[in-house]
Formats: C-alpha cells, sequence, structure tokens
C-alpha cells in the first residue's frame, strides 16, 4: 500500500504552498453578511483559484444553499476556518437535490461534489468552526427518508482530510471513491438529541468530551464513511453513527481504518452491503484497527445480499473493544429486505464469496438487547433465525461459498461480565476443513474457542 507516500506528498504541497506565497494564488471565499446564499460565492473562488492555489473560508458561517460541484481542481489546499451551513428547511433541501446536476454517488446525490488531483481540505483546530451543518435533526425526527443528499463526495487522485466535523449530517456523510486519499482527525455527530438514555463519553482526539443521547425511534441516522476507492486511510475517527461508522462498499481495494471510537447505535465497521440484486461486486485488502466501538448493533460486521455475486477477499479486524454491542462479529450472505416481505429465492443459487476473513483481539461486552430502536418491520431489519439475544458472534453463511474464517482471542462477555457468551453458526454451511481453522465451535450455542490448526488449504494466506 502506498498512503503514505501520497499523504507525504500532500504535506509538502500544503507547506511548500504557505512557504511560497509568491508562487500560488490565493483566494478567501466572499462572505455575504445578509444572511445570502453564499454558493456563488464558493464557486467563484474555486473558479479563479482552480490550479496551484490556497483557498481560504474565513471564520464565519457560510449558507451553501445550492448543492455544488468543484471540479478540475489541481494542487490546491482549502482551508475551512469557517463552517459550511446546509439549508434548514427539509422542503428546499429536496427541491434543490432533486434537480442538481451534481453527480450522483452509490446511495444518494451528494450535496457537494469534489473532483480533482492533489486537493486537501483542511478544517479549523478549534472545534467549534471547520464544520459542515446538515440541520438533520428535523429530518430524524419525522422518519423522512426521501429525497435525502449524501453529504459530499471527494472524488479526487491524492487527497487529504483533516480535522473535519460533521454535525448532523441529513443522511449519508462522505463517499470516498476516489485513489490514494487520506483521512485524519475525522469527527461526526449524527446523533439525535432527543432520546431516553444518556450516553457521557470523552472524546478521544483532541476536542472536549460529548455528551449524546440513545433514541430507540429513529429511523436511521447516517453512516460516517463510504469507502469505494483505492488505497484509502482513516486515521482518527471520532463519532456517534445510526449507520455504519466506516462502509466499504463495491469497488473498495487496499483501504485502512484505524485509531477510532464509535459511538451511539452504530452499524459497525462493516464491509458492504455487497451483491444487492444479484450485482456482481468485490472487495479486496482490508484492514480495521484499534477501534472501540460503544453501543453498538455490530461491532464488525460483513453484509452481502441473497443471490450475490462477487467477493470479498483479505478483510482482517483486529484490536477491537466493545462496549454494550448487540452482537460482536456477524457475518451474513443471506441479507434481504424484510419490509418487502419474505426473503427472495436464491434462483441463481450464488452468493457473494468472501475469503481470508481475520478476527483478532476482540474485547469486551455484549449488551441487554439483540437490537436497537431503528426497527421498522416485523421481524427487524437485523434478524436472522435463532437470533433472540446478544451474541458474540453470528455467521449466517451461504453454504460452500465462505472460506478461511479465522477467530483469534476473543474474549467478548455478556453485559454481566459473564464468559457464557453464545453463538449463532450452521456448521453444514462450512466448507470441507474450515471447522480446523475456524477459532470456535461452529454450532447454535455457547462460544467455545478452538485452537486454530495449520493448513495448507488453497487461498489461505496472511497480509495485514
Amino acid at each position: 500500500m502506498i498512503f503514505n507516500t501520497y499523504f507525504a506528498a500532500l504535506v509538502l504541497l500544503a507547506v511548500s504552498t504557505s512557504a511560497n506565497p509568491g508562487k500560488v494564488k490565493k483566494c478567501t471565499v466572499k462572505h455575504n453578511r445578509n444572511g445570502a446564499d453564499d454558493s456563488d460565492n464558493i464557486l467563484r473562488a474555486f473558479t479563479k483559484c482552480q490550479k496551484n492555489s490556497i483557498i481560504t473560508f474565513s471564520r464565519v458561517d457560510y449558507n451553501a444553499h445550492t448543492p455544488i460541484t468543484l471540479a478540475g481542481l489541481e494542487n490546491v489546499v482549502v482551508h475551512l476556518e469557517g463552517n459550511l451551513n446546509l439549508p434548514k428547511d427539509i422542503a428546499t433541501v429536496q427541491r434543490a437535490i432533486n434537480t442538481t446536476t451534481n453527480q450522483p454517488s452509490t446511495y444518494a446525490t451528494p450535496w457537494f461534489y469534489i473532483h480533482g488531483t492533489d486537493v486537501s481540505i483542511i478544517g479549523s483546530k478549534d472545534f467549534k468552526w471547520g464544520r459542515f451543518n446538515g440541520y438533520g435533526q428535523q429530518w430524524w425526527d419525522i422518519g423522512n427518508r426521501i429525497l435525502r443528499p449524501q453529504l459530499a463526495t471527494f472524488n479526487v487522485t491524492n487527497g487529504l482530510l483533516k480535522d473535519l466535523k460533521i454535525i448532523k449530517p441529513v443522511a449519508w456523510g462522505w463517499n470516498l471513491p476516489g485513489r490514494n486519499i487520506w483521512v485524519e482527525n475525522h469527527f461526526v455527530d449524527a446523533a439525535p438529541n432527543n432520546g431516553t438514555r444518556d450516553n457521557t463519553v470523552d472524546c478521544l482526539m483532541v476536542w472536549r468530551s460529548f455528551s449524546v443521547m440513545i433514541y430507540p425511534n429513529t429511523k436511521f441516522p447516517p453512516p460516517g464513511f463510504n469507502l469505494s476507492g483505492h488505497n484509502i486511510t482513516v486515521d482518527g475517527y471520532y463519532g456517534h453513527n445510526g449507520d455504519d461508522c466506516i462502509s466499504v462498499i463495491n469497488g473498495a481495494k487496499d483501504i485502512v481504518a484505524k485509531n477510532g471510537y464509535c459511538g451511539f447505535s452504530s452499524h459497525g465497521l462493516s464491509i458492504g452491503s455487497l451483491g444487492r440484486n444479484g450485482a456482481n461486486h468485490t472487495v479486496q485488502n482490508v484492514l480495521f484497527k484499534n477501534w472501540t466501538m460503544d453501543g453498538a448493533v455490530y461491532g464488525a460486521r460483513f453484509k452481502s445480499w441473497t443471490g450475490g455475486q462477487g467477493f470479498a477477499d483479505n478483510i482482517t479486524w483486529e484490536d477491537i473493544t466493545l462496549i454494550n454491542v448487540s452482537t460482536g462479529i456477524f457475518i451474513t450472505q443471506n441479507y434481504y429486505d424484510q419490509d418487502k416481505g419474505p426473503r427472495p429465492p436464491n434462483v441463481n443459487k450464488t452468493s457473494t464469496k468472501i475469503s481470508n476473513m481475520r478476527y483478532r483481539n476482540f474485547k469486551g461486552t455484549l449488551g441487554t438487547n439483540w437490537t436497537d430502536g431503528t426497527c421498522i418491520s416485523t421481524p427487524c431489519w437485523n434478524y436472522v433465525p435463532g437470533l433472540d439475544e446478544p451474541k458474540s458472534v453470528i455467521l449466517d453463511l451461504y453454504a460452500g461459498t465462505a472460506a478461511n474464517i479465522s477467530l483469534s482471542k476473543i474474549d467478548i462477555r455478556t453485559h454481566a461480565y459473564s464468559r457464557n457468551t453464545s453463538v449463532l453458526c450452521d456448521p453444514t454451511t462450512l466448507v470441507v476443513g474450515e471447522q480446523d481453522t475456524l477459532g470456535f465451535q461452529c454450532t447454535n450455542g455457547p462460544f467455545v474457542a478452538m485452537p486454530i490448526k495449520q493448513t495448507d488449504k488453497p487461498g489461505h494466506r496472511h497480509r495485514h
């Protein structure tokens, strides 16, 4: 992997532009003091300073009330010393996102679409600034999922996102389909303000403690990152999400996500979803390392749809701390929309294949409930047969399509700190010889660790 080389180059770019002001253009984004839309001012600054430039947002609140495409950027450093505010009115956002020409992402259309080469966006060191304010609370309160925007797509080759704060995004956060991207010290507040349970935690990065409340009727507060590009590192993440903190999706390759805290009712550190509507999707070479998952539905999750195709290979989760999670380790190759009826038949008898999937050094506790407050169907969206209490491990496999899964140093305990946790795993779905290297007894019953035997199985490899 080559993240560090490109990150060093981006740092040198930022330093050189500061040290040699005569060799670069400089633009400061104008701010309308009357509260009008600043989108035209943003576009003018990025057009004037499209290449070899430094662009600065002053320490004020900018109204980005129109979706924006910032394309053709080359060797540009953006200093976000102020805040970027989306419209507060739901209907205004819906009308704008319905008519924008911004390029759609996998799940939605972004409010900001950024494209170029050698682009850095650096937020303020002051926690009050360097923010993207989405005003998502009002959407969540009424469960509105119509014409929701993604916050931003960063489709950049050689990119840096640093010290940015995402506050109450309407839906999905950042989509990263580019190459050679480094993300550092990223903050996400996607937890509702109203709830039934206080959860106060200390911020793991440089900012203050952050107090949130669990809200059981929320309709999926948004995820943090969708990663579909190549050579991407996320180093330093603190967030409260109602969906995935990190979601690695189709096309992703050579991904590292490390040193993070994920609170609220997160759906975990996820691969997928993959293979919807029989699609041929691929993900390769992913490492999740040194994370704390607090109050999450899942710690580590893999999700592919019934009848999918393609593969996910060489995925590692390691050094994961769990606090009151519903399921520590979860794999399903049989996902479907429960709110749209029963599981559809797998007519072609296919599945997104998984191989070389490793879980190392998991420790912590399960919660008291196997689900969260985002159920909008019966059974719940996350139900699998036999699920009746929090589980340390669930392997919901499609027979014969999952190879070289291994679990080692797993110390997941109950809410009362007992070792008597349980698992769901059908041994008839394992490939020949898989039990020898799985690391626990595949059964619907108690978790029993097993020694991992040396193997010469084809395709068995350790890359991370």
